[in-house]
């Protein structure tokens, strides 16, 4: 069994004694969402959700960069907000009940970005640098973003929505 090392965000910044340490497990943290949305986007039987599972994989691989222009340079570089396709109405007229493994992804995936949201928050109190902790600041809103796009996949197919 693969342990989920954001199991506890608490212990995780815990154990982080300086910036260097805060962006690697960051990196570590992205690179690995990044894999789990390219493991999913190839077994995906859903087109739209397989769509949905690259975009969020090309987002993880914009946010390595940005943590290693951080980690290189020391400062934020411009992040460009990127607008998300509409995925929804394709997934609402796609998803189908005989795919239930794709709903179970869909709520890992929620799960991961809320993971990730919560762990930049951390990130963020725990910065001194007031360029560091806006740093950190819009990572979390990116991953707030991710968030609310998944759980509105999740509400077309389902009709359940999340309070965030």
């Amino acid at each position: 069994m693969v342990e989920d090392i954001m199991q506890d965000i608490g212990k995780l910044t815990g154990n982080l004694k300086t910036i260097d340490d805060a962006v690697n497990t960051a990196l570590s943290i992205e690179m690995q969402g990044r894999n789990f949305y390219i493991e999913k986007s190839e077994t995906s039987t859903s087109i739209s959700a397989k769509d949905l599972f690259v975009y969020l994989a090309a987002e993880e691989g914009r946010h390595i960069e940005y943590l290693n222009d951080f980690m290189s340079t020391g400062k934020a570089s411009d992040l460009n907000e990127i607008q998300p396709p509409d995925f929804s109405q394709a997934f609402a007229s796609e998803y189908s009940g005989k795919n239930p493994g794709e709903m179970d992804v869909l709520l890992d995936a929620l799960r991961f970005e809320q993971k990730n949201e919560n762990f930049y928050k951390k990130l963020a109190a725990w910065a001194d640098d007031l360029e560091q902790k806006a740093f950190f600041e819009t990572m979390s809103a990116f991953e707030h973003g991710h968030m609310e796009l998944i759980d509105g996949f999740i509400e077309d197919a389902s009709q359940f929505r999340m309070q965030t």
